[in-house]
């Protein structure tokens, strides 16, 4: 089966519809969503009805999270306006829906999707120590699962003992192996942070046992226009998509 893997949307309506319009192209059968559709974009309510209406399975991100209470105090001030905004811009019934989504989930097919880690819900695997940590996790409470599908940190990579995968800054195909245990971060569709621009997703296929990385253009300008329009004071969100930080 080919699972088309997306993450870290954040209201990104011009950067989703390409990232689906390439994994539809690829023939996907199922589409996975690892968290935080909402935050620091101007379409949370687009972006959350397609997830909604396709049935699209959906790992709860902390923005998400925010948006239904959960605060953080070291969540910046402009960062909280943002989920202020999409709170009262998205309605009840979108509400109810992130309300339903887990935070962490088992599929059917026999891999883990969480938001940031195994271990925790918020973790930021981006240190080699957490990484290490998160593998141990997996091999001493789970052994039976050989990848978990993370995403928070808007970085794609791959690690396992022996098998590292980083600076994916183009269409990239990766062969796993089926003894290793894996972590693997599609990237961010909607909020790229490894100075690349392009939105980043990926296609798992069961089958093959591969995992390919995607990095597409999409129309950042259009994304930057509706977040001067709609989140004035929020310009450093717009600024950022350019440069891909």
């Amino acid at each position: 089966m080919r699972f088309g893997i997306i993450s870290d949307i954040h209201a990104n309506l011009e950067a989703l519809q390409t990232a689906l319009g390439v994994l539809e192209k690829e023939g996907v059968e199922q589409i996975i969503c690892l968290g935080d559709v909402v935050g620091y974009g101007a379409s949370p309510k687009e972006c959350l009805d397609i997830m909604s209406k396709n049935n699209i399975p959906t790992i709860r991100g902390n923005h998400e999270r925010y948006v239904i209470g959960e605060f953080n105090e070291a969540v910046k001030d402009d960062t909280m306006k943002v989920i202020e905004w999409t709170r009262n811009t998205v309605g009840p019934e979108l509400l109810k829906f992130i309300e339903t989504m887990p935070n962490k989930m088992l599929h059917e097919s026999g891999f883990l999707i969480t938001h940031g880690s195994p271990r925790n819900k918020d973790e930021y695997l981006i240190k080699l120590n957490s990484f290490i940590a998160s593998l141990k996790f997996m091999e001493d409470k789970h052994p039976e699962i050989k990848i978990c599908f993370h995403g928070h940190t808007h970085v794609p990579s791959i690690w396992a003992r022996g098998h590292i995968v980083q600076n994916i800054t183009e269409d990239k195909t990766v062969q796993l192996d089926p003894e290793k245990t894996y972590l693997i971060n599609p990237g961010s569709v909607g909020q790229p942070r490894d100075k690349c621009p392009l939105a980043s997703f990926g296609l798992y296929d069961d089958e093959k046992y591969t995992f390919q990385f995607f990095r597409k253009e999409y129309d950042v300008e259009e994304a930057q226009k509706k977040i001067h329009e709609n989140l004035g004071f929020a310009g450093r969100f717009a600024d950022r998509l350019s440069i891909g930080a």
